[in-house]
């Protein structure tokens, strides 16, 4: 994928249309790549429709300590074969370098159906004090992620500033 790809896609009308809702992930109840992920310390989104041609899901880990936990995003491009091509990971792990992403950009490999292991990497600006288990934080993760992957978020009905609804899991 070139640049100008990437730039389309994150130009690309994307709307989150509700606040999402991070719920346990049980184990095989996502496509691939993440068909193997759950287990009682894992919450996610499920895949998210943001536009008739791109999927997000988000999910954070829990543990003890702030440093065993984490958040992440993944904007994916849908194919006509039912299959998913990555377009961005977003990455939070307060163990280690803070923000960061990665991106299929000038790589050769193909990534369809899977992450992206060994694609470039870019670091964003960290929030040092960000923890995923604090709703107004990980809400806050929320709209970063959204906001880096062009992805326009509900608005409220009183005014044009996007809402602030609860992201904790029920």
């Amino acid at each position: 994928m070139t640049p100008r790809d990437i730039y389309a896609h994150k130009l690309a009308a994307k709307q989150l249309v509700v606040a999402p809702v991070f719920k346990p992930q049980k184990r095989g109840k996502l496509p691939r790549p993440f068909a193997r992920m759950g287990g009682p310390r894992i919450y996610c989104t499920g895949m998210l429709d943001v536009s008739a041609d791109h999927q997000a899901i988000m999910y954070w880990r829990d543990g003890d300590l702030l440093t065993d936990r984490l958040f992440m995003g993944h904007l994916f491009c849908k194919l006509a074969n039912g299959s998913l091509s990555p377009i961005f990971e977003f990455h939070w792990h307060p163990s280690h370098k803070g923000f960061h992403c990665k991106t299929p950009c000038k790589t050769d490999i193909n990534y369809t159906d899977r992450m992206l292991p060994g694609a470039p990497e870019l670091s964003l600006t960290t929030q040092l004090d960000t923890d995923p288990k604090k709703p107004h934080h990980l809400t806050k993760l929320v709209y970063i992620f959204c906001q880096t992957c062009g992805i326009s978020l509900p608005k409220s009905e009183s005014d044009d500033k996007p809402q602030t609804l609860p992201l904790w899991p029920s």
